[in-house]
């Protein structure tokens, strides 16, 4: 391997905060009310419309009040009730964020979109199953991903899960980047209660959707005795944190995790400033509030807006954070496609445990155990790996061409991995051995996008990132943005595995077992396990199928390939590889070890302060 392929610290951060692929794209076109698509909701009636596959759908319905002026960093408030019927036939805003081409949005200038008005979700019911008097289905809540910066609901359309599948599906915004989460001690005064100081005002908006969902979901078909949660990249992450809030208690009864990531923030790396001697995050709290004093004009550098956040008192610090306008609290900030590194999901005792998730997940009665499906993709770094110009060229400006498939392929294979060592085969693990609930795993190794001389998807994609997603809900037209990735030659394939993954999953949300999917016809999944195959590879045909396999990945195994590849002849490139997937994962704080680090002769190097050279 190459010593380039340790140079990019970037896509190794991308991977680490999580990432999505659009589904779709979100507009906002009005459809037409239909009388059949009268509700009623604990907040008043709505009406919505017809859509796709026999379905109805109702788009934008608030399930909490709007987190403007006062209510900017505090737990969600209830939904003012309304006397008119309310049209649910168009999308709301997405929540702030910076406009990037992943996003799912219109714009992708790297202009602040959005709206702080945000908190409402989308639903589709089957026709024939969406009365109050019709039998219930089972009901999917999905949690988009992007970094949990970027993103949105709307870019997902329900209609042929919910209408192929026979369930109700809800997609849900939830307030994203420093508008979720910031955890500052200026947040967390006397006159403010748990919620409130948590920072993690994301995640209680997830709680409070899934709690709309029980107290209303029956009207619109849906059975809220049955209720999963799915979600992709960060969604997957934030899948996980529902499992360990407290909170969520009774909410849902099935999870699944798709390339999602074990962690949470402790909260001297959520608020401390990044030269510390226990270094924050690049865009912690005080590091955030330290760029705002700068744009504000107040101080003149980094260095002048450290001492004066050291001399304002907290009445002073939060009387700035609210003045400043949702474009300011942007302002300046940069990152891949829009995304940006602000910390998340903190362990305040009160939404999240203090303890880690490994740590909370290997005692049944410390979360919210519920049958869980977890998985990743086979190439899941090559996503980010692609968009990167040091492995990745451009003929004719705009056809990318990888520029050492050898060194492209070892690098991948490195991150993704450890995706897979850390979200799956680790959690699985711990989950299998210490609850009655069962865990099902899953690899998704579809790579067989279209080639030509112009350009090789099955190379430069391959199983990549987010690919999954639109199998789950369909519509891959104008889906994914890569020209000439479905051709002739595997769109018969691709359509066949994207049926019998709604089938698996429907069927995982019916009875907490995918099993041979709600088709009764598909290859037995079985649960993970430490003896014989316990991993399903989903798969076409041409690829060898859907089948069970044992492919085990642990941490354990990633440090001993680290420790003697020969393709990484430099000690520090093998030290700050080891720093990168380890001490800075999501899950660090469970997999990291100084003894391991030190053993592989890296005790001259400091772990906080060792950077890959270019």
């Amino acid at each position: 391997m190459k010593k380039t392929v340790f140079l990019i610290l970037v896509v190794l951060l991308a991977v680490l905060i999580g990432y999505f692929w659009p589904a779709s794209s979100s507009e906002k076109i009005a459809k037409t009310p239909n009388p059949g698509a009268e509700r009623d909701t604990q907040s008043g009636l709505v009406i919505g419309s017809e859509d796709g596959n026999n379905t109805y759908v109702w788009l934008g319905i608030p399930f909490a009040a709007p987190p403007i002026a006062d209510l900017r960093w505090r737990s969600p408030q209830p939904v003012n009730p309304w006397a008119e019927t309310l049209e649910t036939t168009t999308f709301r805003d997405a929540c702030m964020q910076l406009s990037g081409p992943l996003d799912g949005l219109p714009d992708d200038s790297g202009a602040v979109v959005g709206s702080e008005d945000c908190l409402y979700l989308n639903i589709w019911s089957p026709r024939d199953h969406s009365s109050a008097t019709s039998d219930k289905l089972p009901v999917m809540v999905w949690i988009h991903g992007g970094g949990n910066t970027i993103g949105t609901a709307n870019t997902y359309d329900a209609s042929l899960l919910a209408g192929s599948e026979q369930v109700v599906v809800v997609t849900i915004n939830y307030r994203l980047g420093f508008f979720g989460w910031m955890s500052h001690p200026a947040l967390r005064t006397p006159d403010r209660n748990a919620l409130d100081a948590s920072g993690n005002y994301a995640n209680l908006d997830m709680i409070a959707a899934l709690q709309w969902v029980s107290d209303n979901i029956a009207n619109f078909g849906g059975d809220q005795n049955n209720v999963t949660v799915f979600g992709e990249s960060a969604g997957g992450r934030n899948v996980f944190s529902l499992m360990a809030s407290p909170l969520a208690k009774g909410l849902f009864h099935r999870a699944i995790a798709q390339s999602g990531s074990v962690g949470t923030t402790p909260l001297w790396r959520a608020e401390n400033f990044h030269g510390d001697p226990r270094p924050g995050q690049a865009l912690s709290s005080r590091e955030w509030l330290a760029l705002q004093l700068k744009n504000s004009g107040r101080v003149k550098d980094s260095t002048a807006a450290r001492a004066a956040q050291m001399l304002m008192s907290d009445e002073e610090t939060r009387n700035f954070m609210y003045s400043r306008s949702p474009q300011e609290i942007l302002e300046g900030v940069s990152g891949g496609a829009g995304m940006y590194s602000a910390p998340q999901s903190f362990r305040d005792g009160t939404v999240l445990p203090q303890d880690t998730l490994y740590t909370v997940f290997s005692d049944p009665s410390r979360y919210n155990s519920v049958p869980l499906i977890t998985g990743t993709n086979r190439d899941e770094a090559k996503l980010f790996l692609a968009q990167d110009p040091e492995f990745v060229e451009l003929r004719f400006g705009f056809l990318p061409r990888v520029k050492d498939l050898q060194a492209y392929n070892e690098l991948s294979a490195y991150l993704t991995d450890s995706w897979k060592a850390m979200a799956v085969d680790g959690i699985a693990d711990i989950i299998a051995a210490n609850s009655s609930e069962p865990v099902f795993a899953y690899r998704w190794d579809w790579d067989e996008g279209g080639k030509s001389w112009l350009i090789d998807y099955s190379e430069l994609l391959g199983a990549a990132h987010g690919l999954e997603v639109a199998y789950i809900f369909g519509g891959f037209d104008g889906a994914i943005g890569a020209p000439g990735l479905y051709t002739d030659n595997n769109i018969a394939g691709r359509d066949l595995l994207g049926q019998q993954m709604r089938s698996y999953w429907s069927e995982f949300a019916r009875t907490g077992v995918p099993g041979t999917g709600r088709s009764g016809v598909l290859p037995q999944w079985r649960p993970w396990s430490n003896a014989g195959a316990n991993l399903m590879l989903l798969d076409t045909a041409s690829g060898g199928g859907l089948r069970m396999v044992n492919e085990p990945m642990t941490v354990a195994m990633l440090k001993e390939r680290i420790a003697h590849d020969p393709n990484i002849p430099e000690l520090r490139s093998r030290c700050a590889l080891h720093v990168q997937l380890f001490l800075l994962a999501n899950a660090g704080d469970d997999v990291w070890n100084e003894a391991d680090y030190n053993a592989l002769g890296c005790a001259q190097f400091n772990p906080w302060e060792l950077h890959v050279k270019r």
